[in-house]
């Protein structure tokens, strides 16, 4: 019955935001599906199956993202867009598994600038049980240049977590709370070309300046070597903790190491391999930490 009633809203999405007719349609998509083994100790293993699915034509798309465990069904994310004449419309829902929460987005802009906003509403309650809703907001507002210089300001109302919107990790997402007041805000301003990145954020929240984080990286080609690193700042300026990044690829085969540390020395290490060949890649992420080992993810994605 579920499934019936989402798949009615999607269609019925697509069918209000229309297609524009000079549109490429040109039909793509892709399909994954990903494993990620946690060990609990003293002697259990958590496993939790992702499975994503993402369809674009002539502008619209459409992307779902499954998380199961041993349980049962643990989340279901879905998102649909539409890119109308310079303006990008996005909508999306997360059930958790029951619905916990829905979000607006519009974008769209001329250059330099890059206007955004985006609306949610989340279920506080625990998960099934009676809910508790509460809204938010987010305003984006940016600039980029030819040069490759760019600066973005990120201003939440009710939310927070702002940096998940630039991390570009699915697994991650905004964090509302009660109340309908300015939580957070994100400045996010660098410079990049096809070599050199560099780039600061600086989040603020209702006290302040809450931590600050810096990142540089260098990238040489054929073959792709990228050196890189970060460090992060507490809300005092003081040391909180620094990634070192190296990573190479020689096709099909890339690598990406990632060294964490905090103020008392090693802290943590995620070791990145994927292969690409004919439409499919195959991956795998290892995190571990001077205790032993965090956690083994593996997956493949099929892009047709």
């Amino acid at each position: 019955m579920r499934k019936a009633f989402v798949f009615a809203i999607v269609v019925a999405g697509l069918s209000l935001l229309g297609i524009p007719q000079e549109a490429d349609c040109t039909f793509s998509g892709v399909l994954g599906m990903e494993f990620a083994f946690i060990p609990t100790p003293p002697a259990t293993l958590e496993v939790e199956t992702t499975i994503t699915l993402g369809l674009s034509f002539a502008g619209a798309s459409v992307e779902s993202r499954t998380v199961l465990s041993l349980d049962g069904l643990e989340a279901k994310h879905f998102k649909m867009g539409v890119e109308l004449d310079g303006a990008t419309l996005t909508t999306g829902m997360r059930f958790d598994p029951c619905f916990s929460k829905y979000w607006f987005e519009v974008r769209g802009g001329c250059c330099p600038f890059d206007l955004g906003t985006l609306f949610l509403v989340e279920n506080l309650a625990p998960p099934c049980q009676t809910p508790s809703y509460t809204v938010g907001i987010v305003l984006d507002l940016g600039l980029a240049f030819d040069s490759g210089f760019f600066v973005q300001s990120l201003t939440g109302f009710g939310v927070e977590g702002l940096y998940h919107l630039i991390d570009d990790d699915p697994a991650t997402d905004l964090t509302a709370v009660a109340g309908w007041w300015f939580e957070e805000g994100l400045l996010h301003l660098g410079f990049a070309t096809d070599c050199l990145r560099t780039e600061s954020i600086f989040v603020f929240d209702e006290l302040g300046f809450s931590w600050a984080q810096f990142y540089a990286s260098y990238t040489w080609q054929e073959p792709i070597i990228e050196i890189g690193a970060r460090v992060w700042l507490s809300s005092m300026f003081a040391f909180d903790r620094a990634d070192f990044i190296l990573g190479f690829t020689i096709d099909p085969v890339s690598l990406r190491s990632i060294t964490s540390f905090d103020w008392m020395g090693f802290s943590s290490q995620e070791i990145d391999i994927s292969i690409e060949f004919s439409g499919i890649r195959l991956y795998s992420r290892t995190l571990f930490d001077f205790t032993g080992l965090i956690s083994v993810t593996i997956g493949f994605e099929l892009s047709f």
